[in-house]
């Protein structure tokens, strides 16, 4: 079996690198199949619980234990995955205090049970010696418990924690940091007390020994490097000074440049120059089932390389012969779980995994609604189900308008003579029943009927005044949905104009008013448009098309309005003045002058203005020489545009004198967003970090020189290309 941890630095990104990307299996559960372990705990997964998904949640076969920070969202976190095909946790908690499991703010709802807890808390945890806070605070212990650091997985052979343990980014850290390190190894010693197996995996964010840091050959010495208290607890608590085993280590002894992690800012991972922070330590008692483990430093996907360890299937004990690891981790008088299991669960032979697992969450359950039942398609599973209501609704459907039911009162004409014998005339009003069949489920008679109504608010009030309305006794009825008379189907003349009068076909339909009402040509245009369709659903597009242009109009213009378009001649020009518009003139007159085609291209301007052949000649040479001077200007000005707008080079790195590499300052502040750049080697062991923080005679120039510029301040340039800029 194979326990593997990986501090991932956000989970789903780790799918876009080799070998992932090229999966068949794109989730994460062709992750987990791709690493090829048993047990998976990863750290920094940075997923907000709203946003978790199902498939990273219940990965197939895979049983999934999650924990969130309570106050930042998309800070660290922590996962641990079992393959159930080959073993079941017992129990599952989070934290490593205890103190969240009976809160309020616990990720189990009702909170954790005594049957359910896993044990070994810290006793009269409120009144261990915690370090204050820098401003003199007292210390909270819930806050350890707080930031999504810890998940813990009792398997009944061993109690395995997966941390992700707190980085010292600035002194105000510090306390938090050195309480999280002592209240771990009290919990650890109170389960070694009960009798209890530990397995430690995960991100410990320190160096334990010289030979861990990436400093190569000229590390800091021991004295140096134990000054800070953290690594000086870490190594007091390994073996051969503590109890606990660094496994890793323990199988490469001697393995220089063994590191697990690598500043990715600094392209430090090209030449490994890294530190070693991610472990696994564990209790003497494990020692016979452990076979060995490594790093795999050649898995991207983070800035952190996967570590495991293996352990024997099988081991011969002095006392009780030979064990099976199986047989210890899935114990045959172990009690099934009480959890509901759901139809819509993925069938299982293996004992149900503890309530603290991902799938018992609400969302993944079917607890929970989710937003995707409300769009599946009619006809569907979820659509399927019907109440009595709607049965009773079906049977007897009522033929007048419903009350509960919002009408939309629309001014669409109804012909005198209706075919559909549904609808019946009360005091003239036409009343369209409200079938079952069109239900609110159908928006697009909803945008019908809306549609219809903007035409007619635009009619003259003349018009609405002497045709009823038609009710529509339910929202989605349409008046599409009837037959219309021969009379609705009459084509209007769209060559008319705003002063002429139109029939309208209410006239011939109420049959109360004769007289031709006129009516705007965007109205005309919208009617125009509703009567024309055919089909059962009108076009959105057909409301917002212009009117096509009229090739003839049946008004002769008057003189006065419609003044004789003379040739384009120098006469013409003097003769006669263009006349000035005045607000009294019909449109028809300025829509006929709109309506004059523009000269060809080929317009001869010289012929028509009775040019001689000498002007023209004059002319043509004006032209020729205009472009030479032109030409002779751009070519003067190219060497200077293009020495404006050459691309930079890259500068030249004083020591290596290669090409430097450019970055950006992404730091907030006054440098924000400003481009400088460094030497393009590899930062190494003994890189160049400035002659006051690393004496000459130690730097090793096969790695990175202190070489900085701001891009201002280069100015090397490529020479302008004549071929290019001509």
């Amino acid at each position: 079996m194979r326990i593997l941890t990986w501090n991932v630095n956000v989970l789903r990104t780790c799918l876009d690198y080799h070998p992932f990307s090229s999966m068949k299996k794109k989730n994460v559960e062709g992750l987990l199949d791709e690493l090829g372990a048993q047990i998976y705990c990863f750290q920094e997964h940075k997923t907000v619980r709203s946003k978790l998904e199902k498939s990273m949640a219940v990965p197939g076969p895979y049983d999934g234990f999650w924990t969130f920070p309570r106050s930042k969202t998309g800070y660290s976190g922590v996962c641990t995955y079992v393959d159930s095909r080959y073993c079941v946790p017992l129990k599952a908690e989070e934290g490593i205090t205890g103190l969240l499991l009976e809160d309020k703010s616990s990720t189990m709802k009702p909170p954790w049970k005594e049957e359910e807890k896993i044990g070994g808390y810290p006793e009269d945890i409120e009144e261990m010696n915690w370090l204050d806070e820098i401003d003199g605070k007292e210390f909270d212990p819930k806050r350890l418990d707080m930031e999504g650091r810890a998940v813990v997985c009792d398997f009944g052979l061993f109690v395995l924690f997966n941390l992700y343990c707190p980085n010292e980014t600035n002194e105000t850290r510090r306390p938090y940091k050195m309480n999280f390190l002592h209240c771990l190894q009290e919990r650890v010693r109170m389960l070694r007390q009960a009798g209890r197996e530990v397995i430690i995996v995960g991100d410990i964010n320190i160096m334990r020994a010289p030979i861990d840091s990436g400093e190569g050959g000229i590390r800091t010495s021991a004295e140096q490097h134990y000054e800070h208290p953290a690594r000086r607890i870490l190594d007091n608590w390994i073996y051969p000074k503590g109890d606990m085993v660094d496994v890793v280590r323990e199988s490469w002894p001697d393995r220089d440049d063994m590191f697990t992690c690598w500043n990715q800012k600094l392209d430090a991972r090209s030449a490994n120059y890294g530190s070693r922070i991610d472990l696994i330590l564990c209790t003497p008692g494990l020692r016979p089932w452990i076979k060995g483990g490594d790093i795999l430093n050649k898995v991207y996907g983070s800035d952190h390389c996967p570590v495991y360890i293996d352990l024997h299937e099988s081991i011969n004990h002095p006392e009780k012969g030979e064990i099976q690891l199986k047989d210890m981790l899935n114990p045959s008088n172990r009690t099934q779980s009480t959890a509901i299991i759901y139809p819509n669960d993925i069938p299982r032979n293996t004992p149900e995994p503890p309530r603290f697992a991902t799938k018992f969450f609400d969302e993944f359950s079917g607890k929970q609604t989710t937003l995707k039942s409300f769009f599946g398609g009619g006809g569907g599973g979820g659509s399927s189900r019907k109440t009595k209501q709607d049965e009773d609704a079906s049977t007897s459907p009522s033929l007048t308008p419903q009350p509960a039911t919002p009408a939309i009162a629309t001014t669409s004409i109804v012909p005198e003579t209706i075919e559909d014998k549904s609808i019946k005339l009360q005091n003239n009003i036409p009343i369209i029943p409200s079938p079952v069949e069109e239900s609110m489920s159908t928006p697009f008679s909803l945008a019908r009927a809306a549609f219809d109504s903007i035409g007619a608010e635009e009619t003259d009030s003349s018009q609405a005044h002497s045709t009823p309305r038609a009710v529509v006794g339910t929202p989605t009825q349409s008046t599409s949905s009837y037959h219309r008379s021969p009379s609705r189907e009459n084509a209007i003349d769209m060559t008319q104009f705003e002063d002429e009068p139109i029939s309208s076909p209410s006239n011939s339909i109420a049959g109360s008013s004769k007289v031709k009402q006129p009516v705007k040509a965007k109205s005309v245009k919208l009617i125009n448009a509703k009567t024309a369709t055919t089909s059962g659903q009108t076009k959105l597009s057909s409301f917002f098309s212009q009117p096509p242009q009229p090739t003839q109009t049946k008004r002769k213009s008057s003189p006065a309005q419609s003044p004789s378009i003379q040739p384009h001649s120098k006469s013409a020009k003097t003769s006669i003045p263009s006349p000035k518009p005045s607000p009294s003139r019909s449109p028809s007159a300025s829509f006929s002058r709109q309506s004059i085609p523009p000269p060809s291209p080929s317009f001869d301007i010289g012929s028509q203005e009775g040019l001689t052949p000498q002007e023209d000649e004059l002319i043509a040479q004006a032209l020729l020489q205009a472009e030479q001077d032109r030409k002779a200007k751009n070519d003067s000005a190219k060497p200077v545009w293009g020495e404006l707008f050459a691309k930079k080079l890259p500068p030249l790195c004083a020591v290596h004198q290669k090409p430097c590499k450019d970055f950006l300052v992404m730091k907030p502040g006054p440098n924000k967003g400003k481009r400088f750049w460094l030497c393009s080697l590899p930062v190494g062991a003994g890189y160049d970090t400035g002659r006051t923080k690393r004496p000459r005679e130690d730097v090793n120039h096969k790695f990175r020189c202190d070489f900085f510029l701001w891009d201002s301040a280069n100015s090397r340039k490529e020479k302008p290309n004549e071929n290019k800029l001509s």
